[in-house]
């Protein structure tokens, strides 16, 4: 139970960040949210009651400022991270960095749980330097604090999400959509399922292991995904088959801009499926049952048909 704990979140103005806070403040507890967007969050402030939210600008960089905000705090999650750099050594600073720091903070002021939003796939051998940076990220985290959890998700979906929601744009334009890596796999896990699992890990009394990767019931193609996101729409557009490979350079060019729609380090993330090992801890053992993309995605993207 977290009914009156203290909860301090990072990041918690992003897409996953809002599921999160709401999610916390139905179990009861007490929530601190140290963001640089504080309008981003403000509709949380509708659902808790008096007390139970507080939201603070802050640069969580700036000195002394995660030590101010971590002491007495029952639980820290660390939600903060970026899919494109838009400065020098900036998915260390936020991937690798970040999470080991917060880590060492939480266990010198005895948290009792700290949980790490990772990604599903993450690996110190991989091509991709988001790939690689995260994957050092757990393991400093581990380093600094053995008791903490890491949840690895698959791309996570639903209201708002960066995946349907940006392809569903697009496709009301443009008579054709790119898909880079057609072939490739996912798992997509609905966002509502992730912010329970991060809540049910702060519940529960003892969990039995230290990474959890989650992934939904199904696994898709990537093209099948946006046929199936087309079906819904009642859109008929060409979807062109692209091999990632052939995307690198122009990625490279692009990454400049200061909001790409892609760059090069993502198409590597697209050279390899991006689904759960069955024989790894998942939702089921934190006793959230996965949603189906099918049943939810009409309703996500009914703001998108017109």
């Amino acid at each position: 139970m977290i009914k009156n704990k203290k909860i301090l979140v990072l990041g918690g103005s992003g897409f996953l960040g809002k599921f999160v806070v709401e999610k916390l403040l139905e179990a009861g507890g007490r929530v601190l949210v140290l963001t640089r967007n504080e309008n981003r969050i403000k509709l949380s402030k509708t659902s808790a009651l008096p007390g139970q939210l507080e939201i603070i600008s802050a640069n969580i960089f700036e000195d002394g400022i995660l030590e101010t905000y971590i002491q007495d705090k029952y639980a820290v999650i660390n939600l903060c991270g970026i899919l494109f750099e838009s400065e020098e050594n900036e998915f260390e600073k936020i991937h690798t960095y970040l999470p080991g720091l917060i880590a060492e903070i939480s266990k010198k002021n005895n948290v009792e749980k700290f949980v790490h939003i990772s990604a599903l796939g993450s690996s110190k051998n991989s091509k991709s330097l988001y790939s690689r940076t995260k994957a050092l990220g757990e393991e400093r985290v581990f380093k600094n604090f053995k008791k903490s959890v890491v949840l690895k998700p698959s791309i996570i979906f639903g209201k708002g999400d960066n995946f349907f929601g940006q392809f569903a744009k697009m496709s009301k334009f443009l008579p054709f959509l790119p898909v880079i890596g057609p072939n490739v796999k996912f798992q997509p896990v609905y966002v509502g399922d992730v912010a329970q699992a991060i809540t049910n890990v702060l519940s529960f009394k003892e969990i039995f292991s230290n990474t959890y990767e989650l992934g939904g019931p199904d696994k898709y193609t990537f093209y099948k995904l946006l046929s199936l996101m087309l079906d819904i729409l009642e859109r008929k557009r060409v979807l062109i088959k692209i091999n990632p490979i052939l995307m690198i350079l122009p990625g490279y060019f692009l990454s400049y801009l200061p909001k790409p729609p892609f760059t090069s380090d993502q198409m590597k993330l697209l050279m390899s499926d991006n689904i759960v090992n069955p024989n790894k801890p998942g939702l089921n053992d934190l006793k959230v049952k996965p949603s189906k993309l099918e049943v939810l995605l009409p309703e996500i993207l009914k703001f998108f048909k017109f």
